[in-house]
């Protein structure tokens, strides 16, 4: 059976592959960097869809979240039936359950204070894909101390924000992810079901931002029916499910597997 969080394919020359995911790490914080002050036009605590319902404010961004935890769960109890995954991809899906949770509370009364919540949680999930993909593609262990030593960093980035204004530093913890995944892909260094599962994922993030970035406009298409952020939302959230796909596939294998020898 081949598992396509583990790589069948010999990895050639690993030292060269850190080397390149260090490279994108190092080019993804320039390009931050030289955004600088342009990045604050992907902050705003005003949006288009600010309608009440059952006494809840802003009624359609919080219970949008909804969309994240359902994939996070799902993602943690699949992975509570497969042995040796790497404890990244649990990262990943305790923080969509993170991310859910922060956003809906963000999104009860949008503020500076609170989107700090929202971002917490994101930056755990980014984490987690990363240091996953990262894993997969050299095959070298950072171990849980590399791992929390990451998410510290990842973390510290929204409070830099919080403290100093500067989006630079969260802005690259965001883009790492999609940044190794384009490396994954590119360099096919992962098997061919988890680059699909890539693939599929990356489209619809950035879709997710697209709409992020045309909130009000999605809005009013919609004659109000949905904003672009709620759009966000649940774009985002079948993009982490393109991933809990091939672990649904890798888990039913198993089990297959174990049916045959029985």
């Amino acid at each position: 059976m081949t598992d396509a969080f583990e790589n069948p394919i010999p990895l050639t020359r690993p030292a060269l592959r850190v080397m390149a995911f260090l490279l994108i790490l190092s080019a993804v914080f320039v390009c931050a960097y030289l955004a600088g002050a342009n990045l604050q036009a992907f902050t705003t605590n005003t949006f288009a869809d600010a309608r009440e319902l059952a006494g809840v404010a802003n009624f359609e961004n919080v219970f949008s979240n909804l969309a994240f935890l359902i994939v996070g769960v799902f993602g943690l109890r699949t992975l509570s039936g497969l042995r040796a995954v790497p404890a990244a991809w649990r990262v990943f899906y305790a923080g969509l359950v993170l991310t859910c949770a922060g956003s809906a509370f963000y999104h009860l009364a949008p503020s500076d204070a609170s989107i700090l919540w929202d971002r917490l949680g994101m930056t755990v999930s980014f984490t987690g894909l990363a240091v996953a993909l990262f894993e997969q593609c050299t095959g070298v262990r950072l171990g849980s101390v590399g791992l929390v030593a990451a998410l510290v960093v990842a973390g510290a980035s929204v409070i830099w924000w919080r403290l100093s204004g500067d989006l630079v530093p969260y802005a690259g913890v965001q883009a790492t992810p999609l940044a190794f995944a384009a490396l994954a892909i590119l360099a096919r260094w992962v098997p061919a079901r988890l680059r699909r599962a890539l693939e599929v994922s990356s489209l619809f993030y950035l879709l997710a931002k697209l709409a992020e970035m045309r909130d009000a406009e999605i809005y009013a298409a919609t004659d109000h029916l949905v904003s672009g952020h709620t759009l966000k939302h649940l774009l985002a959230a079948v993009s982490a499910a393109a991933i809990l796909a091939v672990h649904l596939k890798q888990r039913r294998d198993l089990v297959t597997a174990r049916g045959v020898s029985c």
